[in-house]
């Protein structure tokens, strides 16, 4: 029995000895004063993430949204100049000339009027070669017109009244042979 008081009595000195180094209900002041820091620190903490998540939602949703409307249009825009480069390529690559020693030679592309040489016209005046080409597309709800004309103006060298003509596949070529002499007869 005697065991047992002992350990209750170191028992009850512990705890004494504990209020005595911390009596808290002696100091209400500083109690409270932490508790406060603590509840101010975590309300600052638990703001300044809903803060932090609400100004990133904000600031990165218009970018986003920006980045895709920027490649929309140039998604778009791409599609513009891949048509108009298409447009451009049709009718640039018409005519194809070239000069060699002895004579120009001229390709022109007979698939924009329906391969058929009669829709395109080849006309001299004087130095002055002329080729105008025409096909009319027609479906069912309408009808497509294409015409084509270009002019080339070549010196007293050229002999316009000499040129040939000939059918190669999809082109009709003109062949204009130059003088070596330069001067006309």
């Amino acid at each position: 029995m005697e065991e047992n008081q002992q350990t209750t009595e170191k028992i009850t000195n512990s705890t004494n000895i504990e209020h005595k180094i911390c009596d808290c209900p002696s100091h209400p002041f500083w109690k409270w004063l932490f508790i406060g820091i603590l509840i101010f620190l975590g309300a600052f903490c638990a703001s300044y993430v809903l803060l932090d998540w609400h100004t990133k939602a904000m600031f990165l949703r218009p970018q986003r949204d920006f980045y895709r409307a920027m490649q929309n249009d140039m998604k778009i825009a791409n599609k513009m100049m891949r048509a108009e480069n298409t447009f451009a390529q049709r009718d640039s690559n018409i005519i194809h000339m070239k000069q060699d020693k002895d004579d120009y030679e001229i390709k022109i592309d007979l698939r924009p009027f329906d391969n058929n040489e009669e829709n395109v016209q080849v006309s001299t005046n004087d130095r002055v070669l002329t080729i105008s080409g025409r096909s009319v597309k027609k479906t069912k709800n309408q009808e497509q017109i294409t015409r084509f004309q270009q002019s080339y103006m070549f010196g007293d060298n050229v002999r316009l009244d000499n040129m040939t003509k000939e059918v190669d596949g999809n082109f009709l070529v003109i062949e204009i042979p130059i003088d070596r002499d330069n001067h006309r007869d």
